[in-house]
């Protein structure tokens, strides 16, 4: 048989697939190497047409080519299967060595957010190594950091009169810290709270000395100057600002019970003028993931000032926050027709 075929499950275009240059291609069975892959799909119709997995074979195929039906039973297991004989059986995928691979699990935001609560004051966990001044300083240095090793530099930096045994002073040098955090790592938490709200988070940041290092020093701090590539969007640099309670630490705003608002039900919308807003928050208190915004009974036009923040207990506006000042946004929309004839009647009378 003499035919291009399509490896859907592997990701490979096999051209001119024969009995002789299969052997030579994957060998024996017992040595291909090749993923297990799951099927695409359940259903017992999927499953038994070879052609949604192999794009060109036939059932007459596999019944002619003895190599080829060898081919299909390990690489597509669930081929030829129904949907419940699936359904039981649990998926392992193993590599060319014969090594489980483990399947990742999967969860929704929803239980991202519920985990994110588990943790004590909601201070999430990091880690983070020490970098080198000689061999890890500098511009190509810090380049091979993030390209060959996925690791992202950055310097931890500030004061903390908490500290203990002694307080740490932010004038002194030894307070700067070069480290270097997997990318991994800062790729979830911007995953889960996107780029400007990683920033409004604190977090146990355990910096240990090389990777023989098991106990390490726990600095709590607020992620800040994450810088970004231009174009390609690539984590360049993350650097930590040492965090105590009292500090400020700017919060995310989030709108609630905007259908309480005549204005935002009809289609309005804030424009804002600050998304986030600087908080204090008091020792042992935990730390909100935002503060709420109340539309209810907002209007057209209105002004959205800091009156309608609602701040838990335990956390109050910075110093830096001028109440009288401090404009969240103003509310814009479309207008509905009593509103407009209103307008007419008062022009009409001025």
């Amino acid at each position: 048989m003499a035919s291009t075929l399509l490896a859907r499950g592997g990701g490979m275009i096999l051209g001119s697939l024969t009995k002789s240059n299969a052997r030579s291609m994957f060998g024996s069975v017992s040595r291909v190497g090749r993923l297990q892959v799951a099927s695409l799909s359940s259903s017992s119709s999927y499953n038994d047409d070879p052609s949604t997995f192999v794009q060109g074979v036939t059932k007459e195929d596999l019944e002619k080519d003895p190599v080829l039906a060898e081919y299909f039973a390990v690489n597509f297991p669930d081929y030829g299967k129904d949907a419940d004989e699936i359904a039981k059986e649990e998926k392992v995928l193993v590599d060319a060595f014969g090594t489980p691979i483990p399947t990742p699990t999967i969860k929704n935001r929803d239980l991202d957010l519920d985990e994110v609560n588990s943790y004590p004051l909601n201070i999430r966990p990091m880690t983070a190594y020490s970098r080198d001044l000689e061999s890890e300083e500098g511009t190509k240095k810090c380049y091979k950091l993030r390209e060959e090793q996925d690791l992202i530099p950055g310097i931890l930096y500030g004061g903390d009169p908490t500290a203990k045994p002694h307080p740490i002073q932010s004038r002194d040098h030894s307070s700067k810290l070069l480290i270097k955090t997997p990318w991994d790592q800062v790729q979830r938490e911007l995953d889960r709270f996107t780029y400007h709200n990683f920033e409004s988070r604190v977090y146990n940041l355990t910096v240990y000395e090389n990777e023989e290092d098991k106990e390490g020093v726990v600095h709590q701090v607020i992620p800040s100057d994450v810088q970004h590539h231009p174009a390609q969007k690539k984590v360049y640099c993350v650097n930590y600002l040492r965090y105590f309670p009292g500090r400020p630490i700017k919060l995310p705003i989030i709108y609630i019970n905007e259908d309480e608002s005549a204005a935002m039900k009809r289609g309005g919308f804030v424009v804002p003028v600050n998304r986030h807003v600087s908080c204090v928050i008091e020792e042992g208190v935990d730390i909100p993931e935002a503060i709420e915004l109340d539309l209810t009974g907002a209007v057209l036009r209105e002004v959205v000032r800091i009156d309608r923040l609602i701040f838990p207990d335990g956390v109050k506006p910075s110093k830096r926050v001028d109440p009288k000042k401090y404009l969240v946004g103003t509310i814009f929309g479309r207008r509905s027709d009593g509103e407009d004839e209103e307008d007419e009647d008062a022009d009409a009378a001025a």
